[in-house]
């Protein structure tokens, strides 16, 4: 019987038997769906929100899924000799860099508006601009949850103004939580660079591995939908958020506003 390898047996409480009937008898090419598994990692890294991640960021190879003219949207697929693909999402915001940090550093909205997550959960903190957090991503039915844990630091340069706010997994933080399965591995970068019209140019990319076993049936449309999807809604959202009184009127001392 199939099931999540970080998961305790029996797994039935995620695993249904018919899953595990489809997934051993119905799928021959064992390959294809482990690269569909890592591709799910692309709906679960939104929750990677936070040090010094290298993602290509040159156009070649990089296939537009998704877009969005007026409000200049676009999300990138880009395939990978090992299997998982990275996604690049980009958008145009026309709001101060402090707020879209302190959108980016609020733990407690977290599920507000990145995608599928249930709870985000600091461990620790170095200071405002770095720390480790557990991010918790809700998957639908029969599925466990996934469990990240987000080593994530902001960085800002200091003549171009633009802010970095990259993260990594760091699993040595916590065990891992038996009724959930661990993300063993991601690399994520959130990027907000200032226009000379006010506006910022907005950059989220990443790439992961969700763990587990994600070749069944049921993962099928998921898979499918999250690679492009976790990117769309989550900068979508997080266009919404920075709206909100609270972060338009939000002064972060760390963070410098062009011109000043």
């Amino acid at each position: 019987m199939l099931h999540d390898p970080s998961m305790p047996a029996p797994a039935a409480r995620f695993e249904s038997p018919r899953r595990d009937v489809r997934a051993t008898a119905g799928v021959p090419a064992a390959g294809r769906w482990q690269r569909k598994r890592r591709a799910a990692a692309l709906g679960l890294a939104l929750l990677l929100i936070g040090p010094g991640v290298a993602l290509a960021q040159s156009d070649e190879d990089w296939q537009l899924r998704q877009e969005d003219l007026q409000t200049q949207t676009r999300v990138w697929l880009r395939p990978r000799p090992d299997g998982v693909p990275a996604f690049r999402a980009t958008t145009v915001i026309p709001a101060r860099l402090s707020s879209l940090a302190a959108v980016l550093l609020d733990d407690t909205r977290t599920p507000e508006w990145v995608y599928r997550a249930r709870q985000a959960v600091p461990l620790s903190r170095d200071g405002p601009t770095r720390g480790v957090t557990l991010v918790i991503t809700r998957m639908p039915f029969p599925l466990a949850d996934r469990e990240s844990i987000v080593a994530w630091e902001m960085t800002q340069d200091a003549r171009t103004h633009v802010v970095t706010l990259a993260g990594r997994s760091a699993p040595q933080a916590l065990p891992p939580h038996p009724e959930r399965v661990r993300m063993p591995q991601f690399e994520s970068q959130w990027m907000l660079a200032p226009r000379p019209d006010g506006q910022v140019d907005v950059s989220f990319s990443g790439v992961g591995d969700p763990g587990g076993n994600l070749s069944g049936p049921v993962l099928r449309q998921f898979v499918a939908s999250a690679v492009w999807e976790a990117p769309w809604f989550t900068v979508h959202r997080l266009r919404e958020m920075v709206r909100k009184p609270e972060f338009v009127q939000a002064q972060l001392p760390f963070i410098r506003e062009p011109g000043r």
